[in-house]
């Protein structure tokens, strides 16, 4: 509307119009409000799933190191086994030679000796 046809509309008009743009105005507030909110979930969901996509690399660096630390206690477990199965074949060993050694030394205890011409069921 131009200025010559509001001033020719009657103050009831007017107030109507006003009334109408204010009516307007505050529909538009409530819709920007609305679109704030809707805004400001958005970023807090984006900010939100930032922080879950650290948290799952934060995560997966620890399930990486705990299964590190976990072979790194088994290859610990294997090295001690075989230390001490090393360990306890050679005082095995050990013993049977000084054993073997005894009997040797001791004449009194020296194995009969076996032709090994002679055979089976002849005397």
């Amino acid at each position: 509307m131009t200025d010559k046809e509001f001033k020719r509309l009657k103050r009831s008009e007017l107030i109507e119009i006003i009334y109408e743009y204010q009516k307007r105005e505050e529909a538009l507030n409530e819709e920007i409000a609305s679109l704030k909110e809707r805004l400001e979930d958005k970023e807090l969901k984006i900010k939100e799933s930032g922080s879950i996509a650290e948290a799952a690399v934060k995560l997966n660096g620890l399930f990486e190191a705990a299964q590190k630390t976990a072979d790194d206690y088994i290859e610990q477990v294997k090295q001690k086994c075989t230390k001490e199965i090393t360990e306890a074949a050679r005082k095995e060993a050990e013993e049977i030679i000084a054993a073997a050694r005894k009997k040797a030394e001791d004449p009194g205890k020296a194995p009969a000796k076996v032709s090994p011409h002679k055979r089976k069921g002849s005397r």
